[in-house]
């Protein structure tokens, strides 16, 4: 009788335990497109070095003990593009590559975290640093065969019924097959969306506003916010975007945000160290917003950073690089490549006009210069010297640059990517120099880092796969 006793004590205590488990009420699922280990620590030395010191200068999002990493691969092949990883993050399935929250033989749709979020009465937001209809936060609220559908993702948003979506823009706002003439911004406040594209419209959004779609004032040809290094100080952040988004959505039943930091992964596709740095720094200003928020409602928030998977195959430490990543010799960067590539380019044009094609090929002066002023690669006060054999490598570049790219021919495609010649070695020979290295223009298998804070964070731990978060997730919200 008393072991009859005992039990029914120790069965009462466990069933009093999980009624008593807390729920999360308030859940950030943040998303660092292409963001790896060393992309992370790379922007902690960053941080360090510009300031003077040895060793790093964690981030906010390195602030927890509660850390795992997760294995990104595909249904079909073991590197993954951003759909079919945002599918895994989204809805806990596995499918193939280019798919947006479907299986892979594109029959039925998967129901995602967003959805499942929303039917609990939770409000959700939806937030992105590129085009709204881009791979990762589509893979939210879309389900398409094709990522590139970007039309027909657009159209899903518009009738999505989620409650707040901030980013670049939107690509394809009208059929680009000339079939269906409707226009998607026009969908949007037609099924009662508030269309915001401007700071003041922005800074005065207020809760009760309804359903809003907003569209970045200074998004570019690319739909997208401007790289982190190119925006002016006015420029809305994806800080600010995430803290309008909270202020928006608090309520009584909670919400879920999903914040994609999209444009670390443009970077990396670039090799371009001191943007990936500064994007991924202002994706953790994003992130210290949440936690700002957490301070405050401790008991039913959680807080999850991740990636959807590695680009560019970053490493901390190269053959002929600064072995003390004295990482500080970025900052006289003054912009992203993709800028620079502009710039150059249009330079390049007037030159010619100028000196004349056969001149210009055999007179690199003028785009070492351009590159001294920019990056100051070449000055030797800042620690930024070229040698003879860095000089020989520039100079090749150059000259190639004035030829046709045969994107067939894998020496070159391993040499110089599918960009510029000259800048992209520019882009090398910097990282190299302060102790950088790159291993591909794509994406790798390589696992991605998962940090947690709050409710549930220490069921994140550990090594899993990356459809586990999904799983973990649907647990702690209980549904």
């Amino acid at each position: 009788m008393r072991k009859i006793t005992k039990y029914l004590v120790l069965l009462i205590a466990f069933m009093l335990m999980s009624c008593n488990k807390q729920e999360a009420k308030y859940v950030f699922f943040f998303i660092g497109d292409g963001m790896g280990t060393a992309h992370i620590n790379a922007a902690e030395r960053y941080l360090a070095s510009v300031e003077g010191k040895s060793g790093i200068i964690k981030l906010n999002l390195n602030q927890t003990n509660y850390t795992g990493s997760a294995s990104t691969y595909s249904q079909d092949q073991y590197i993954t593009d951003s759909g079919a990883a945002g599918t895994a993050l989204a809805t806990g399935h596995k499918t193939s590559n280019y798919t947006l929250s479907m299986d892979a033989e594109h029959i039925f749709p998967y129901k995602t975290i967003a959805e499942h979020s929303k039917d609990k009465a939770m409000k959700v937001g939806i937030i992105s640093s590129v085009s709204l209809n881009h791979s990762t936060p589509a893979a939210f609220y879309a389900h398409q065969p094709s990522k590139n559908n970007y039309y027909e993702i657009a159209k899903e948003l518009t009738v999505s019924d989620l409650d707040f979506f901030g980013g670049g823009g939107l690509r394809d706002i009208t059929d680009p097959k000339g079939i269906d003439p409707g226009n998607v911004v026009e969908l949007a406040k037609e099924n009662n969306y508030l269309y915001v594209n401007s700071a003041t419209a922005f800074k005065y959004l207020e809760p009760g506003a309804g359903k809003v779609l907003f569209i970045h004032p200074d998004k570019g040809k690319d739909h997208a916010l401007p790289f982190a290094i190119d925006a002016s100080e006015t420029s809305i952040s994806l800080a600010d975007i995430t803290d309008k988004a909270i202020k928006m959505l608090d309520n009584e039943d909670g919400f879920f945000i999903m914040v994609e930091g999209g444009k670390i992964d443009w970077a990396c596709h670039h090799n371009d160290a001191a943007t990936t740095i500064h994007d991924i720094i202002a994706f953790d200003n994003a992130v210290k917003v949440a936690l700002d928020f957490y301070e405050e409602h401790k008991e039913n928030t959680l807080i999850i950073v991740t990636a959807d998977h590695e680009c560019g195959g970053l490493t901390l430490g190269t053959a002929g690089g600064d072995n003390d990543l004295e990482l500080s010799k970025l900052q006289w960067q003054t912009n992203s490549f993709v800028k620079l590539t502009e710039e150059y380019s249009e330079l390049k044009k007037d030159k010619e006009l100028l000196m004349g094609a056969d001149s210009m090929q055999s007179d690199s002066s003028w785009a070492f210069s351009f590159i001294y002023e920019k990056t100051a690669l070449g000055d030797e006060t800042k620690g930024l010297a070229l040698d003879s054999a860095e000089v020989a490598e520039l100079t090749k570049a150059y000259k190639r640059s004035f030829k046709a790219r045969d994107r067939s021919n894998h020496e070159e495609y391993i040499l110089y990517g599918p960009y510029d010649p000259f800048l992209l070695k520019t882009s090398h020979v910097l990282s190299r120099k302060v102790g950088l290295g790159w291993a591909t223009y794509s994406h790798t298998a390589i696992p991605v880092p998962v940090r947690a804070f709050g409710v549930g964070a220490e069921k994140f731990t550990g090594y899993y796969d990356n459809t586990d978060i999904y799983d973990k997730l649907r647990d702690i919200m209980k549904f």
